[in-house]
């Protein structure tokens, strides 16, 4: 059927230029995704739309709506753990004025948790200028100077702004005495306990605070106290490091007994971070487990990490040896040449040759107290026992060593990292006294310059630096057999000089390291060759110098008389 083109009517459709109900609908769609989760379709939306507002209480109507969903947004993302893209949302909402200051604390916490400390505490600092509610962020800034920036001093000052606000909180406590502990080791001692104590109230059956509270008590020899705290701890889960930690206080306060064996534990520490032991001390494979009877057994001894150590702990060599069939040594391949010098009578290997070694157990040397049932009055050979052949000796001397009448002495101010952690390392610039002394000769034996301290010496002062001649530690030995003293802190070099009998006098800070349970008289009772120095507070190491420069003082008098008598 044919319809006829006059029949059909042509409307106009009416057009309209207002795009009030576009933005209205775009709103209404970004609204709705946003509500539905849809974050990142929403948002770009509102994004978009936002310019073309022109009335200006509309669009801040609109802009606080996007805030809103893009903080929830955010939020959800960094629970996900999604740290770059939560600051990309962060990002996004500072680009309007007026947004909420809660920004720079949550882009404070994202720049955290990305590595980035430096920007966490800018963000972090910017939040406490501006906000009235800040008790929060001083925990996040004590923590980030801490954990990150490693400032202690600054850590204790956060903490302390955050306890104003936090008085129950037993952590923040807990904090604080452990960093006024670390940081300033003896002093401070009532902040110290304060503190911790505090902690205790609030939380007597946490397990760190326990053991915090009885390692200070311990470091400042209250002995009932820190017994009491241990074997609370004791009943607390204590982790390995807890176990070994009271071995140290054990020992420290001469308890060799019972503390080496909780020593035992160092091998299964949870915080030993970089802390690598030798293969063979990582496996049960023919550990001795201290009940088999060893008398017909051949015993392989190892060394774990420090040249300090070994160097130590080889005097019992000859006790094993009465218990035991047979002993063979395993040793850092820097000193094997000294120890089968000093011929200690047993066969010395390095680790890679195990494998050649005929043995029916291994005993890690640092457990080797245990097994010859040492107490502090049974300390063997604390006069020495290392040697090195007196033509070795001079052929060095000749070589290295000033031929005049100057009394000469060797120094060593600072050891590994495990000595800056404990605050063993004296400053070199304590030292400067002994160079200027007359008559005097001071060398070096700092092998490696680590805090390069000693290109920083005065032009009026010398040092002679005989650290870069040493090949092994049978030259260190060598070179220490040509000194008439060695003022040195507690190394290996300090180890040396004793295992040597080599006349020292040692400088300890007033908190020492676990095994020096005898830091005052004429010696140290593993070496009788060393004299100790103390500082009388932490850090206050111009005390023992000024010790060592008068007893230095007497060498001097007395080598002139004897000069004057020769004559």
């Amino acid at each position: 059927m044919q319809v006829s083109k006059r029949l059909v009517v042509r409307k106009e459709i009416p057009m309209d230029n207002s795009k009030d109900l576009i933005t209205s609908l775009d709103v209404a769609m970004a609204e709705y995704y946003c509500r539905n989760n849809d974050f990142e379709h929403g948002l770009k939306i509102y994004r978009e739309i936002i310019p073309q507002i022109p009335d200006e209480a509309e669009r801040n109507k609109i802009i606080n709506q996007y805030m809103n969903y893009a903080l929830q947004y955010a939020q959800k993302m960094f629970l996900d753990k999604k740290y770059i893209e939560t600051l990309e949302q962060y990002r996004e909402i500072m680009k309007f004025s007026g947004f909420p200051v809660s920004i720079y604390k949550n882009i404070g916490l994202c720049m955290k948790l990305i590595g980035n400390a430096d920007l966490a505490i800018k963000f972090l600092k910017r939040f406490e200028e501006v906000s009235p509610d800040k008790e929060d962020v001083y925990v996040y800034l004590a923590d980030l100077t801490y954990t990150d920036i490693k400032d202690n001093k600054k850590a204790i000052e956060y903490y302390e702004k955050a306890l104003e606000k936090n008085k129950n909180n037993f952590s923040i406590y807990n904090m604080l005495g452990h960093l006024y502990s670390t940081c300033y080791q003896d002093k401070f001692k009532d902040k110290q306990i304060e503190y911790l104590t505090k902690a205790y109230e609030l939380a007597p059956n946490n397990r760190i605070v326990v053991k915090n509270l009885a390692y200070v008590y311990g470091k400042f020899d209250e002995l009932q106290k820190a017994d009491e705290f241990y074997q609370k701890l004791m009943y607390l889960n204590p982790t390995h490091s807890d176990l070994h930690a009271y071995g140290a206080y054990l020992v420290r306060h001469k308890r060799f007994s019972e503390g080496f064996k909780f020593l035992q534990h160092r091998f299964q520490k949870e915080d030993l971070k970089n802390v690598s032991f030798p293969q063979l001390l990582t496996t049960k494979k023919k550990k001795w487990n201290m009940k088999i009877d060893i008398k017909d057994k051949r015993i392989l001894v190892h060394f774990e990490q420090g040249f300090g150590d070994s160097i130590m702990f080889v005097r019992f060599l000859d006790d094993l040896k009465q218990r035991c069939k047979e002993v063979s040594l395993v040793v850092q391949p820097g000193l094997v040449e000294l120890f089968k010098d000093s011929k200690l009578g047993v066969d010395i290997y390095t680790e890679n040759q195990i494998q050649e070694i005929n043995y029916d157990y291994w005993i890690a040397m640092m457990d080797l107290p245990i097994v010859c049932e040492t107490r502090p009055d049974t300390i063997p050979k604390a006069g020495g026992y290392l040697k090195v052949p007196k033509t070795k000796i001079n052929a060095y001397k000749k070589t290295y060593i000033n031929n005049n009448e100057k009394i000469k002495i060797g120094i060593a101010y600072e050891g590994t990292l495990a000595s800056k952690e404990t605050d063993r390392d004296i400053p070199l610039n304590y030292l400067y006294p002994l160079m200027r002394l007359p008559d005097v000769e001071v060398y070096s034996f700092q092998v490696d310059d680590l805090t390069r301290q000693m290109d920083m010496i005065p032009e009026d002062l010398t040092l002679i630096r005989l650290g870069k001649t040493f090949k092994n530690w049978e030259d260190t030995a060598c070179a220490m057999n040509c000194m008439d003293l060695m003022v040195t802190t507690d190394n290996g070099v300090m180890n040396l000089a004793g295992a040597l009998g080599v006349k020292t006098f040692g400088l300890f800070n007033r908190i020492v390291e676990w095994r020096w349970f005898k830091t005052e008289g004429e010696d140290i009772g593993w070496y009788k060759s060393i004299k100790p120095f103390q500082a009388p507070t932490a850090g206050a190491w111009e005390v023992p110098v000024n010790q060592v420069l008068e007893e230095i003082d007497k060498l001097r008098c007395k080598k002139i008389a004897e000069q004057i008598k020769n004559k």
